[in-house]
């Protein structure tokens, strides 16, 4: 008899993927960006991701019973339209029919009829039949909730959902009990939400919204206070004293004419000066104390969720989830308080963890099993590659190659030797931070190596820090934080004052860093890397960036690995058993 497997999709919209679960335990997890390579894949379906899901599934023998879609397609129209209404007679603008015409075309890009014929035909030509399955819309923040929740292995937590929004939701607090079971405690809507702000000043400092919210966070470290720009932020958000809460002013968003950008109005602009033009560098003031102040701000937001939650004393553990806590240096903060004894982050934070939420909420539901996930400790779910595929890829390039009888040596000489290495090992990872499946590695101890790398291989702002790998028994001895370990890259800390000048090239202006901890047990190859650089160097850390260039998906498939190796300033590409050098 086979066992049943559980599928949960998201998409369209930013990160759409995919994610399938079987007997509490996760088989496959991908985003659409990896396979047709467009970053984030706002505009698809997660057909392919689908595909790989199922493929993986069949492997192991199992049969797909229920689908779960992380928007509730059947009543979101009727939501979304009634709250923008309410929020248009309450602040009536000149751009009201510009929102009308947005939502109604979200209505029917959500609309449940066309979602699920969709989705039919995409499972048909993986030959499944939709008519034989439990097809289930479940409540976006509530798939953000299952998804940080499940993956803790806590018994009970207060759950805590902050992103741009959910239906209408923005922000929702949870208490998830012992049986897996959610309650809703409080929730914040439309137009108040803490993400849409966040990328709102995104788009102001003239990046692009919902998509470089990092690079605001990286630039807040380069600024300072400045009481004339906090007055105005104070002015746009405010916390509710006692409650959960919190308001965001339309006024500076959507409800008022926007002649500078889709997602600020004028109102904004006549406040903070006009917005970062393209051929201005994001250094020049007073961008740095704008991203400073919305930094501040959100992380103050975030605190006060945070004492209230701890005030109504029904858990000891918090989890996290939605894309505001893709903000590491806001999560860092959250984690070094004593609000409450344990604290989980999802690490896929944004809406490509909200698949996985919803196909455990449809195991749940249909089989009536409890959820019993094991902690979450890796995120590698994704394809991986034989060596023998590999071998098939760099002949067929006429690249000459050699074989390593120790990769994770060879790797560690060259690194320390500062070269800037392609890792391509393993199954790819899930979410926005490489973890050792698809990197981009570097010497720590250089200090040049964070400028080589921004410069003539990523391509992108020469500002913007890079974070390390490091075995997880050093992680005490170089960072001074309450956390025991950091995985996922998902939480910044401060690292040990002796170490600042020691790994110049991994350390953000502002001395924190937002490590990821590798186990051996986890990642084998990966651990004996550092400690192969550790018998080297002394310390058992590299840099470890996305094996990608700005702008681009992380690479998934070989080819794609020597694309990007080629059409980058790297200097050697570690993929399976193989080196690929190239000419001084």
């Amino acid at each position: 008899m086979k066992n049943s497997a559980y599928l949960g999709i998201f998409g369209p919209g930013p990160n759409s993927s995919a994610a399938i679960v079987s007997n509490n335990q996760i088989i496959a997890w991908a985003e659409e960006e990896r396979f047709n390579r467009i970053k984030t894949a706002p505009n698809s379906y997660p057909a392919q991701a689908i595909a790989f899901c199922l493929a993986e599934a069949r492997k192991k023998n199992l049969e797909l019973k229920a689908v779960g879609y992380a928007w509730d397609c059947e009543n979101y129209a009727e939501l979304a339209t009634d709250n923008l209404e309410e929020t248009i007679s309450r602040y009536p603008s000149e751009s009201d029919d510009i929102s009308r015409k947005v939502q109604q075309s979200l209505n029917l890009l959500y609309d449940p009829v066309r979602v699920k014929n969709d989705l039919t035909l995409i499972l048909k030509k993986n030959g499944v039949d939709m008519e034989q399955l439990d097809f289930r819309y479940y409540s976006h923040h509530l798939c953000h909730a299952a998804s940080a929740h499940y993956c803790s292995g806590y018994e009970d937590s207060m759950v805590f959902v902050n992103d741009g929004v959910g239906e209408v939701a923005s922000s929702t607090l949870y208490y998830a009990d012992k049986e897996g079971e959610f309650e809703e405690l409080a929730h914040v809507d439309l137009p108040h939400t803490l993400g849409g702000l966040y990328a709102s000043i995104t788009e102001f400092l003239g990046f692009r919204a919902y998509m470089d919210e990092g690079k605001t966070m990286g630039l807040a470290a380069y600024g300072k206070p400045n009481p004339e720009i906090e007055s105005i932020f104070d002015d746009i958000a405010q916390d509710i004293e006692g409650e959960f809460g919190y308001t965001v002013n339309p006024r500076y968003r959507y409800s008022g004419k926007r002649s500078y950008g889709r997602r600020f109005t004028d109102l904004l602009v006549e406040k903070l000066g006009k917005p970062r033009s393209r051929e201005q560098s994001a250094m020049e003031a007073p961008y740095p104390d704008i991203a400073y102040a919305a930094q501040k701000q959100l992380e103050k937001l975030l605190l006060s969720q945070l004492q209230y939650a701890s005030g109504l004393g029904r858990s000891a553990n918090a989890t996290f989830a939605g894309g505001i806590h893709m903000n590491c240096k806001a999560n860092g903060i959250l984690a070094e308080t004593d609000y409450f004894d344990n604290y989980f982050f999802q690490p896929a934070a944004s809406d490509n963890g909200v698949c996985l939420g919803a196909a455990m909420l449809s195991m749940k539901d249909t089989s009536g099993e409890e959820p019993n996930y094991p902690p979450l400790d890796r995120l590698y779910y994704g394809p991986s590659y034989s060596d023998e595929e590999i071998e098939k890829v760099l002949k067929r390039c006429k690249l000459k190659y050699v074989k390593s009888e120790d990769i994770s040596r060879d790797v560690a000489r060259l690194i320390s030797e500062n070269a800037i290495v392609g890792w391509f090992q393993g199954r790819m990872e899930v979410g926005a931070r490489a973890l050792g499946g698809r990197s981009i590695l570097a010497n720590p101890l250089n200090p040049d190596a964070r400028d080589h790398v921004n410069k003539h291989v990523k391509n992108r702002e020469a500002w913007r820090p890079f974070c390390p790998s490091l075995q997880s028994e050093a992680f005490k001895d170089y960072f001074d934080t309450n956390l025991e370990s950091s995985r996922f890259m998902i939480t910044a800390c401060d690292i040990r004052e002796e170490y600042l000048d020691i790994l110049p090239s991994c350390i953000h202006i502002d001395g924190t860093v937002r490590s990821q901890t590798v186990e051996k047990e986890i990642h084998p190859l990966y651990w004996n890397m550092l400690q192969e650089f550790k018998k080297i160097t002394g310390h058992p850390i590299v840099v470890n960036t996305s094996f990608n260039v700005q702008g681009e998906p992380i690479v998934m498939r070989p080819e794609e690995a020597v694309r990007c190796f080629y059409g980058s300033g790297m200097d050697v590409l570690a993929i399976g058993s193989f080196l690929v050098k190239k000419e001084s």
